[in-house]
């Protein structure tokens, strides 16, 4: 059985994932801050080391801004500029900042137009909603420098569960299970295909693998 395969094979880290599903699956992603899963999603979106490079960045990203409560919302970070100094200094790349500050503005205006009461609210709203089938013409999606991946990793992290079409996912479950797709859209369908077959979630795979993969193991969480 396609389960049996999956736990022996990602034995060490099916705790560690277990974790990340709950987390995301129950809001509690970065402790629920809003802002900082928009954080994340737009550090992830240029291909950076996960737990080297994102993680690290994405706490200091909390300390200087949201610890000293100057950034507490999406509205307070859409009026910053992807030019900002300060937003430079951890990371310099302009294209990072203009997705997390062009994610922020467009789910301000949803919030506004919806009467949604929490960022978190909304980017879950927003995530619940959107088709990844029609990505392209989603107001998120049509940001320059959201991509596919981006675009379903940040719905993940809102709580919706579903896929990316990652290098490394699609590398290992070619290798392990045999799936196969001719396209990202073919990629995500098929794993929520192989989601239903092996008895885990989509969100509890991607994370087996991502983990695996990084070699954090069963203390994958503990660097969070």
């Amino acid at each position: 059985m396609l389960k049996d395969i999956f736990e022996d094979r990602f034995k060490q880290v099916i705790a560690a994932a277990k974790e990340g599903e709950l987390r995301c699956l129950t809001g509690k992603r970065w402790d629920g801050n809003a802002v900082l899963i928009v954080v994340d999603a737009a550090l992830d979106s240029v291909g950076l080391q996960y737990f080297n490079i994102v993680v690290p960045r994405v706490k200091r990203f909390y300390n200087e801004y949201v610890k000293t409560t100057e950034i507490s919302s999406f509205k307070a970070f859409s009026h910053l500029s992807p030019e900002d100094a300060r937003l430079r200094s951890i990371m310099n790349n302009r294209r990072v900042w203009h997705v997390a500050i062009e994610i922020c503005r467009i789910l301000c205006g949803i919030k506004e137009r919806r009467s949604l009461e929490t960022d978190f609210v909304v980017l879950k709203y927003w995530a619940e909603h959107a088709d990844y089938n029609n990505w392209k013409s989603d107001e998120i999606g049509m940001i320059n420098g959201v991509g596919l991946i981006t675009f379903q990793y940040l719905r993940m992290q809102a709580g919706v569960d579903t896929s990316m079409p990652d290098k490394i996912l699609k590398r290992v479950v070619e290798r392990e299970f045999d799936v196969h797709a001719n396209d990202d859209l073919t990629f995500i369908a098929e794993m929520e295909l192989l989601s239903k077959e092996i008895g885990y979630s989509q969100i509890m795979l991607c994370w087996a693998i991502w983990l695996r993969g990084s070699d954090m193991g069963e203390k994958g969480w503990e660097v969070l």
